[in-house]
């Protein structure tokens, strides 16, 4: 459950970085279209969510939340770390 919470963070964080103009152009070439960017959100914010149920069933309604908000932060970084140091597609 841990790890499936995890990746959940982590497409959760990676979805909300692609609704960016920037990133989003960086990685796929073009700017995102409007509806692109609301579903892009949408699909992160849900998965975030999705992923707090998880942490709720693995370790109950005390320690979910808790760990919930430690397995944002590692979703966050790979995603953080990627999009700093990973090289920029060329115009």
């Amino acid at each position: 459950m841990t790890l499936l919470a995890l990746l959940l963070c982590l497409t959760g964080f990676a979805a909300l970085a692609l609704a960016m103009d920037r990133h989003h152009h960086a990685l796929v070439g073009v700017r995102p279209a409007k509806a692109r960017k609301r579903w892009l959100q949408l699909a992160g914010t849900l998965v975030l969510i999705l992923a707090l149920v998880v942490s709720i069933t693995a370790w109950g309604p005390a320690y979910g939340p808790i760990y919930w908000l430690g397995l944002l932060t590692a979703g966050a970084a790979p995603v953080l770390l990627a999009l700093t140091y990973a090289p920029r597609r060329k115009p």
